[in-house]
């Protein structure tokens, strides 16, 4: 059993925030979210399974945070690294090919923003624990 080092609980936690905060937005009130961002099309069927799928993230990190042993929550983590460079390459097509107002396209800058940190976040710390262990 290797305990995750308390730096890697940080990420996690971190991770669980953002995820949350995102769901939140996406799957309580969709449509408040869209109007505020001025997004440039709405299906609430698909805003809800991301804010869904964001949920279950944020649940897992709390649980690996919860388990702290490396071992049992190491693919856990791969997947949520596997999620947020599928959420950056996504990111960047809706840059090339979507046509939206300064209002989204800040929104997209900002998410983009934030997804590229988790991302370098999570692979350092990632391959940092996998060398500790």
């Amino acid at each position: 059993m290797a305990e995750m080092s308390k730096e890697m609980k940080i990420v996690l936690l971190v991770n669980a925030v953002v995820a949350f905060i995102y769901a939140f937005l996406e799957l309580i009130i969709p449509e408040i979210y869209y109007q505020l961002i001025d997004a440039p099309a709405f299906d609430i069927h698909f805003w809800r399974n991301v804010g869904g799928t964001l949920l279950v993230l944020g649940i897992f990190a709390i649980i690996a945070i919860i388990r702290a042993d490396w071992e049992k929550v190491k693919i856990a983590f791969e997947i949520a690294i596997v999620f947020l460079i599928m959420l950056f390459i996504l990111d960047i097509v809706a840059f090339i090919t979507i046509t939206g107002s300064a209002t989204w396209i800040i929104s997209q800058v900002i998410a983009t923003i934030i997804t590229a940190i988790l991302l370098v976040l999570d692979i350092y710390f990632y391959f940092r624990e996998q060398k500790r262990t």
